[in-house]
């Protein structure tokens, strides 16, 4: 700076130099350290589902196509939507009429509902061999894995 006499900045920088010099260290020396590994994976447990011809398959990433991700129930009079994600097995009991089926669903707190679960639309995920789809009128049984 202009005007500035060259002494006050000397001793500006004496002043500042005994505590960048253990800062400087201390950078350098968490830089030296290696990196830590990467966290393992969260394990995957894929869901299972048994049609109604007693076949057993077991998908990764199960999902709803086309919906918010909830199957859609009614008992009586009420509607309920219930997300995916709140799902921990679905059991099918009865014939399909009006596009609803009778079902017992056990929800992931302990929780079990009772009631007719829409059937109309698909379920689709990944196999072991690929891409995997079915109907939900198909289905007789559903455990949901832990993605």
């Amino acid at each position: 700076m202009p005007g500035e006499n060259p002494r006050n900045r000397r001793s500006w920088w004496k002043l500042r130099t005994p505590f960048l010099a253990p800062l400087l260290l201390l950078l350098l020396a968490v830089a030296a350290c290696p990196p830590l590994p990467p966290p393992e994976p969260p394990v995957k447990t894929p869901s299972k589902v048994i049609t109604e011809d007693g076949m057993e398959i077991f998908v990764y990433g199960l999902k709803l196509p086309g919906t918010r991700q909830e199957f859609k129930m009614r008992e009586g009079e009420s509607l309920l939507w219930i997300p995916l994600n709140l799902v921990q097995y679905l059991r099918f009991s009865g014939p399909e009429a009006d596009q609803y089926r009778r079902a017992e669903i056990t929800l992931t707190t302990g929780e079990k509902l009772r009631g007719e679960l829409f059937v109309d639309h698909l379920i689709e995920g990944t196999t072991d061999v690929g891409y995997w789809n079915i109907s939900l009128k198909n289905v007789r049984q559903l455990g949901m894995g832990a993605e």
